[in-house]
């Protein structure tokens, strides 16, 4: 593969293919936007192409030494830093520092990917800004984020800003019927729901995945009526008994990307399946305060990305779908097995 072997993303690889021509290649470059939408791959393909021994059309010619071993992930001069459990840790940056201090070995550039940046605790984080404020030569950093607002601020200042843009629906629908297989009605409804990631659109097409969000929805409208004797039970069950809880918010994400679309588009054909009481109440309520949800879903996401307590955050999370559906009507003063009790 080289650069204009990704699809997409034109716009991101013409300005980097210009700042080489131009012989103006900053120090660091952070590339920005959504999680699957190729910010590591062009990160390895513009380090393939700054490396090549036989560059062509302001391209590399993804045959040579270089480009093999970086494709590899074999190459002395590509240097790979991602988080050590929950964070990129001080010890992490140290160890690059050392490493920076001696000349590349074999390649005209020293490339270092900082995956997911945001990942960084705050002292390394301060130990690569000094990195980044007096860098050595023939060394390029690229570190990729969701957003730049989750980086320091002095990090983001000393980088070149590049933001990559969604995947268009069309080419994530032909993705999946040609490499998955999948006919080409669920192919474009998956392409739909992907918003622009291939991550997610692999995801959403895995067997399973219908399945497991269908259970994720009947959590949802179990919390209608319950009491708070009964909620926490289920909140807690539901935080112990999940795989993977971020999975289990991006589903909720997109059922209320549902809600808001059947709300603001005529006709729209809903993706999950909301059962009819559910639906019926979130009819009740304000675009706004379903998006103002959907915000609530998102910062709750992010701060299970930073680990978080898997439980409290998804009590947080059920406590406000519970409240801007149901209100206070929501609430059952009494839990079930106790109104079945006779006195």
């Amino acid at each position: 593969m080289a650069l204009k072997d990704i699809f997409g993303q034109e716009r991101a690889k013409r300005f980097l293919k210009q700042l080489l021509s131009l012989g103006k290649l900053p120090h660091a470059v952070l590339f920005s936007g959504m999680q699957g939408i190729g910010k590591l791959t062009l990160a390895r393909e513009f380090a393939k192409l700054l490396n090549c021994l036989n560059p062509q059309s302001s391209d590399c010619c993804d045959a040579c030494a270089s480009c093999l071993k970086i494709r590899d992930g074999h190459h002395a001069d590509l240097v790979w830093v991602k988080s050590d459990g929950a964070y990129i840790k001080l010890d992490q940056i140290r160890n690059l520092k050392q490493r920076l201090s001696f000349r590349p070995f074999e390649g005209k550039w020293r490339i270092v990917i900082i995956e997911d940046a945001q990942d960084l605790r705050e002292e390394a984080g301060n130990a690569l800004l000094k990195l980044l404020e007096e860098p050595p030569k023939q060394n390029l950093f690229v570190l990729t984020t969701l957003e730049p607002q989750m980086l320091l601020p002095t990090i983001v200042s000393r980088c070149c800003h590049v933001r990559l843009q969604p995947l268009e629906e069309i080419w994530i629908e032909k993705y999946l019927r040609d490499t998955q297989g999948l006919p080409p009605s669920q192919a474009r409804t998956i392409a739909t729901m992907a918003e622009g990631s291939l991550d997610r659109a692999k995801w959403l097409a895995e067997p399973a995945r219908i399945v497991h969000m269908n259970e994720v929805l009947e959590n949802i409208s179990r919390l209608r009526e319950l009491s708070m004797v009964d909620f926490f039970p289920l909140t807690a069950q539901w935080a112990k008994g999940s795989a993977d809880l971020e999975q289990d918010l991006e589903c909720i994400k997109l059922w209320i990307r549902d809600l808001v679309l059947s709300r603001l588009v005529t006709g729209h054909n809903p993706m999950l399946q909301t059962d009819e009481p559910t639906l019926k109440q979130a009819r009740k309520v304000s675009v706004e305060s379903l998006l103002s949800l959907f915000v609530d879903i998102e910062n709750a996401h992010l701060r299970l990305r930073q680990n978080a307590n898997k439980q409290l955050t998804l009590e947080g999370v059920c406590l406000a779908i519970k409240e801007s559906l149901y209100g206070e009507s929501g609430w059952n003063s009494l839990s079930q097995w106790r109104e079945d009790l006779s006195f």
